[in-house]
Formats: C-alpha cells, sequence, structure tokens
C-alpha cells in the first residue's frame, strides 16, 4: 500500500486485503485520473470484483461485516470520490438484500458475484418531497403474470456499468402482489430500459450519475421479492437504510480525509492547523464505526437509526469545517492555477443531499429524543 502517513491505515489494510493491490492502482492514477470518467476506474473496480467484497462468503463472496465496510469505503472515498459513491449504492444494496432475504437471496447474489454485476439502486433521491422509499416508478400487472414498469429515475448511480436496476414498489391493485411492498429487480439489458444524459456538475462525474428511463419494461415473477405489508415491512426498510448510511457516510468521511491528507503530504499550515482539520474527521469516523459494530453485532436497526442519523449529520459539519480548512491552507494560487481541489470540496459536501436530509429529520429525531418513535417512512 502507497501510504507512508499515519492516516488511514486501518482503513487502507481492509481495503488492500479485499481487493489487493487496489489501493495503489488509485494511488498511482491520482484523484484528478479517477474523477475523470474516461478513465473508467469503476469498471476495472468491476472487473477486480469489488462489487462482491460485502457478499457473504457463502456465495462467493468477500464477506465483509458493516464495520469493515465502512472502512473500506473511506479508504476508497480518500484516494476516488466518486467511486466510493457510486459502490455504495451496490453494496449497501446487496449487504441488505443478504440480510433480510437469506437463502431468498441466493440466486441472484451468486449471480453477481459470478458475473460481477453492480447494482444501481433505484430510489427518491433528488425528489423534494417525495417518500423515500418511492421513486416514482409506475408500477401495472401484466398479462400472464409479472410486472410492467413505466417511469424514470433521475438521478440514479452506475448507470454506465450497471448489470442490475433495483426498486422498491408498491404491488398495483390488479395484481397478486395487491398490498406489499416489492424489490423489483431489473436486468440492465432488458428491452425498454435506456439511459439518458443527466449529471451536469463537474464534482463527482465519474459516479456514472445518469437518468434510467423505463418504458413499458416486462419484469417476470421470478425477479420480483414481495416484502409484505408496507408497515410491517418497516423493520426491513429501517435495516436498508441503516446500511446505506453508514457506507455513505464513511464514503464521505474518506472524501474530507483524503483532501486533509494532502496538507500533511505537502506540509501545509502549521502543526496545530492540521491536527485541528483531521480531528473531527477521525471522530466522526469512530462514530460510524461505533454503530457498525453495533449493527454487526446484532443491535436492531430500529434502536440504532436515531445515532445513525446523528452521526451522519455530525459528519456533515465536521466535512464541513475539515474541508474549509483545506481550501484556505492550500492557498490562493491552489485555487486559482487548479480546480480539482474546488471540485473535491464540493464533492465532499454532497452527503448533504443524500436522503433524509437533515431538515426533514429535525423535528422526527427531536420526538425521538423526547421520548417518541423514530420512523423514515
Amino acid at each position: 500500500m502507497l501510504n507512508m502517513l499515519n492516516i488511514l491505515t486501518t482503513e487502507r489494510a481492509v481495503l488492500d486485503k479485499a481487493l489487493p493491490g487496489f489501493d495503489d492502482r488509485l494511488a498511482e492514477l491520482g484523484t484528478a485520473a479517477v474523477e475523470d470518467p474516461e478513465t473508467h476506474v469503476i469498471e476495472e473496480f468491476r472487473e477486480a470484483g469489488g462489487g462482491n467484497v460485502l457478499i457473504p462468503v457463502a456465495l462467493g463472496g468477500g464477506g465483509l461485516s458493516c464495520l469493515e465496510g465502512a472502512r473500506l469505503q473511506r479508504a476508497v472515498g480518500s484516494r476516488a470520490p466518486s467511486l466510493a459513491v457510486a459502490s455504495t449504492m451496490h453494496h449497501y444494496k446487496v449487504a441488505w438484500l443478504a440480510h433480510v432475504l437469506g437463502d431468498g437471496a441466493a440466486d441472484v447474489l451468486a449471480e453477481i458475484v459470478g458475473r460481477r454485476l453492480l447494482v444501481s439502486s433505484c430510489g427518491a433521491e433528488g425528489a423534494s418531497g417525495k417518500q423515500l422509499f418511492a421513486p416514482g416508478i409506475r408500477v401495472a400487472a401484466a398479462k400472464g403474470g409479472g410486472l410492467r414498469l413505466t417511469g424514470s429515475k433521475r438521478p440514479c448511480s452506475l448507470v454506465g456499468s450497471m448489470g442490475l436496476l433495483t426498486l422498491l414498489a408498491p404491488g398495483p391493485p390488479d395484481s397478486p402482489y395487491a398490498g406489499d411492498l416489492l424489490i423489483v429487480m431489473v436486468p440492465a439489458e432488458t428491452p425498454g430500459l435506456r439511459r439518458e444524459p443527466f449529471w451536469g456538475n463537474h464534482a463527482l462525474r465519474a459516479a456514472q450519475t445518469d437518468a434510467v428511463v423505463l418504458d413499458d419494461v416486462f419484469v417476470p415473477d421470478h425477479m420480483i421479492v414481495p416484502l409484505g405489508d408496507p408497515e410491517q415491512a418497516a423493520g426491513r426498510l429501517n435495516s436498508l437504510m441503516a446500511r446505506f448510511l453508514i457506507l455513505i457516510t464513511a464514503a464521505y468521511v474518506g472524501i474530507a480525509t483524503g483532501q486533509v491528507e494532502r496538507l500533511f503530504a505537502d506540509g501545509r499550515g502549521q502543526a496545530g492547523d492540521r491536527v485541528t482539520a483531521f480531528g473531527p474527521l477521525e471522530t466522526v469516523s469512530a462514530a460510524v464505526e461505533a454503530v457498525a459494530r453495533e449493527l454487526d453485532d446484532g443491535t436492531p436497526e430500529e434502536a440504532l437509526m436515531g445515532r445513525i442519523l446523528l452521526v451522519r449529520y455530525t459528519a456533515q459539519r465536521a466535512i464541513t469545517e475539515a474541508t474549509d480548512r483545506v481550501l484556505e491552507l492550500m492557498g490562493g494560487m491552489s485555487f486559482v492555477r487548479d480546480g480539482h481541489g474546488v471540485d473535491l470540496l464540493a464533492a465532499s459536501r454532497a452527503l448533504a443531499f443524500h436522503p433524509p436530509s437533515e431538515h426533514t429529520m429535525r423535528e422526527p429525531l427531536d420526538a425521538w429524543l423526547s421520548g417518541g418513535e423514530l420512523s423514515l417512512l
């Protein structure tokens, strides 16, 4: 591993064990190259088996725990921000499928491992005011069985490299799935599925975040998994969101840590400046690891959700504090001559845009801290 500093040593050891040589490859390319879509780092990640690392060993995967996954994503984020964000969309979904469905997901997970597929998740990100698990796809019963899907997901990460699109959708009333919440899986080569350009920001432009359009797409019954009544499925959805929030927070803390690492590598600022920039990130990373470890140890997700959300929102503030200091200490000439640092700063701040946003959860968290229940539905 190319790491001469005492920063991210544990995290990069996890990455190097899971994907030998990949950390060195990212370090060799440098962040400017890995953030260029033409470098095709996501494809290198896929071909190296990166999508398999959180899938159980029994199914041919790497078997990483949630704690190890958080460490992995922080390490990846420090080298390749777009890859960290995009790969989280795959990791949390396959880890969740293995956890909540067990043998019921064995066939699809084994296929993901065998074919080294990446899974893109279709949720309600970017849809202000919509329910968290309502992606806006219209679902209708198909003649002879199965479902037909029409609609679009904007934005959607991993669009270029995905092998499978997954979404949560309500069962239509005129189908055998009426009243159920469904996991629907759509192979990327399915007729009627197409990709369209959408991402316009220079930051995170290598995450393959564009639009997926479904035009009367047929999904057979064997690609549909009923989760039961939406209210009864709340525990499973908490499990889904817990894994997402832990891994996405770790990824963005990693992006910010990579920027602070530059201060040490380049000798920017004074000792106190560098330590003060790094300290909050290490603190929130320890908090992320603590809730991940509890999840691995079997603590119910509903008991952890409030703390996970508080950690995530605290991480957003720590990232802001750290990256503001980095921008100042790197100096005005760096700002004038190299816009890459500004892109990295913008990339680290995008944690605020993933659901659920802090402003929507203030009252629910206040009610929970005051002794009430906490629900993301």
